[in-house]
């Protein structure tokens, strides 16, 4: 089973006023070129690296595969 952290920079769509929202948001497809990925040997580790690069300002998920 491989556990990784795959991330991307989130885009920044705010405008000038905070009372009124400019317009809808939609979902960001990052570019693949653009995905950043690090490995790691147990999911704990994992999850404590995506909160950090969340709080970094960027957009992180674990991901894995599961063998059957």
């Amino acid at each position: 089973m491989n556990i990784w952290v795959e991330w991307w920079k989130i885009p920044n769509t705010t405008s000038g006023s905070h009372a009124q929202m400019s317009k809808n948001e939609t979902i960001y497809t990052p570019d693949p070129k653009d995905i950043q990925r690090r490995f790691f040997d147990n999911y704990t580790k994992a999850n404590k690296y995506a909160q950090h690069m969340n709080t970094e300002g960027y957009y992180a998920t674990v991901k894995e595969d599961r063998s059957l």
